[in-house]
């Protein structure tokens, strides 16, 4: 029996998505940019959220965490390693050992694979396996980033514009939307998260 493109797909797509067990970059095609004009320096995007108190609403605007730099956390649903990075952020804010006023936001990056529902059973409340007490955001492949600076919508897509992040991926961007810095260690790393901090507190570049 021959397979045809359709069972080609699905047997990919299971692939893919049996569980991020090991550092596999899944890796969803950029979208190209026809803007006729160079992407901005500061950067900014408006998406959806898991709409719990922490996401402080159902829509949620990077601009709106720009009082101080942001720990940016890419993750998906399946993803162990950004289970892992997660976890160790939370613990750190509940042991002290991260300020409780650093400004931490996750992004999930797979929207044409996982569902809203499970990355809300992921990282969405108390219970969950890998809380996230801070907004989580749901953007899709189609959001386009704001000039930050000016206010205007931009035609760069959000991968794009941030560099077309896999899972995990770990950024710090300042408080006026320049991505300062990129860590794409797939595990937890007490060292890395020191070295993203130490630049959030002006330590480093």
């Amino acid at each position: 029996m021959k397979s045809g493109p359709l069972q080609s797909i699905v047997i990919l797509c299971m692939f893919v998505l049996s569980g991020c067990t090991a550092p596999v970059e899944v890796i969803s095609p950029p979208v190209e940019s026809t803007a006729a004009e160079p992407l901005p320096t500061f950067l900014s995007f408006s998406a959806s959220t898991l709409e719990r108190t922490v996401d402080q609403g159902d829509q949620h605007d990077l601009r709106n965490s720009f009082e101080g730099p942001i720990l940016l956390i890419w993750v998906a649903a399946g993803c162990n390693g950004c289970h892992d990075w997660t976890d160790m952020v939370r613990e750190g804010l509940q042991n002290g050992s991260i300020d409780n006023s650093t400004n931490i936001v996750s992004v999930h990056r797979y929207a044409e694979f996982e569902s809203k529902e499970s990355v809300m059973n992921v990282y969405g409340d108390n219970n969950s396996s890998h809380y996230a007490p801070w907004p989580v955001l749901m953007p899709t492949p189609s959001t386009r980033v704001i000039n930050a600076s000016s206010g205007r919508m931009t035609d760069f897509g959000l991968y794009e514009a941030f560099d077309n992040p896999v899972t995990p991926t770990i950024q710090v961007i300042d408080e006026a939307g320049r991505l300062a810095w990129t860590s794409k260690h797939y595990w937890a790393n007490s060292t890395v998260l020191d070295e993203a901090l130490n630049i959030m507190e002006g330590g480093g570049e």
